[in-house]
């Protein structure tokens, strides 16, 4: 993690693709509250390099929403699979 910072920069995407990586470790391991802060530092990641309209960050959503349903916080999954749909809808069509 430190390396990939040090080589390729915070805001690059390849960075918020590391930051994925740890959350989906952090998300098998069951410690849903450290993947879900490094799903977080990805979406910045994703939102600062490719923008909100992009199928990198529908999928960023996904993995939020996935970690809370894990959770148990079933409205806030909702919110974010929802989200994740209708970024999939304008980027990608119906």
């Amino acid at each position: 993690y430190e390396k990939a910072l040090q080589i390729m920069g915070e805001l690059h995407p390849e960075t918020a693709n590391t930051y994925i990586n740890m959350g989906n470790t952090c998300y098998r391991k069951g410690d849903y509250g450290k993947a879900l802060e490094h799903y977080q530092r990805a979406l910045k990641v994703k939102l600062a390099t490719v923008g909100e309209q992009h199928p990198d960050t529908a999928a960023t959503y996904s993995n939020m929403g996935n970690i809370q349903h894990s959770s148990g916080e079933y409205d806030k999954a909702l919110q974010m699979h929802e989200k994740a749909l209708q970024n999939r809808l304008a980027t990608l069509g119906e």
